[in-house]
């Protein structure tokens, strides 16, 4: 039978869940994942490991809770950038822009911790389903801005895949210089005309 953990609703609660939001996201960035046990979060945010517990059923459940928290910031600040990118621009501008956008809210995880998150989206369920939910939501997005700018995609589902993992392996090299003797701004480049060149077939 599951823990039962406390939804916090006094003020006071709502704070301690959140000073270990904040203590946990504040050393996942820092040490990753593997490297940090729940010892370590309730340390740094000042609390005991049994008030932890109270709130959370172990490591992983903080850290999704920590990624849905970072995730709404994420999505919002996303959608607002996508919502300045002019209709007017031509098509490969508007995917390189696209690309920019995921470029820049990329960055907010360290390689250690990124690698250690792809990873456990491989072997866990949850974790997987979280990565899934931000898949779908920012491909929605970037369909939506494609309409504005009078692109309908032919077969929507599968070239909203296509279009993401493209993104998504270009921004991991752009990120973190997996490959240093890549031009970048010929990637960036090359990106949008496959891109450009699906969509618009």
């Amino acid at each position: 039978m599951d823990k039962e953990v406390r939804k916090p609703q006094q003020k006071r609660s709502i704070e301690k869940k959140k000073r270990i939001l904040d203590a946990a996201n504040t050393l996942l960035l820092k040490n990753g994942y593997y490297d940090i046990t729940t010892a370590d979060i309730a340390k740094a945010a000042g609390l005991s490991t049994g008030t932890v517990y109270a709130y959370f059923k172990d490591k992983k459940d903080i850290l999704l809770s920590s990624l849905y928290e970072s995730s709404k910031s994420f999505r919002e600040q996303t959608l607002n950038e996508l919502d300045k990118i002019s209709q007017n621009d031509n098509p490969v501008n508007t995917i390189k822009n696209v690309l920019q956008i995921f470029i820049k809210f990329h960055t907010s995880y360290p390689k250690k911790y990124h690698d250690e998150l792809m990873s456990l989206s491989y072997i866990d369920e949850d974790v997987r389903g979280f990565f899934e939910n931000i898949k779908n939501t920012m491909m929605d997005a970037v369909v939506k801005h494609l309409k504005k700018c009078g692109i309908n995609l032919k077969h929507e589902k599968e070239q909203s895949f296509l279009i993401y993992s493209l993104i998504e392996n270009i921004e991991d090299e752009l990120v973190f210089d997996i490959y240093p003797d890549l031009n970048k701004n010929i990637l960036i480049d090359e990106c949008a005309r496959v891109i450009v060149n699906m969509i618009m077939d």
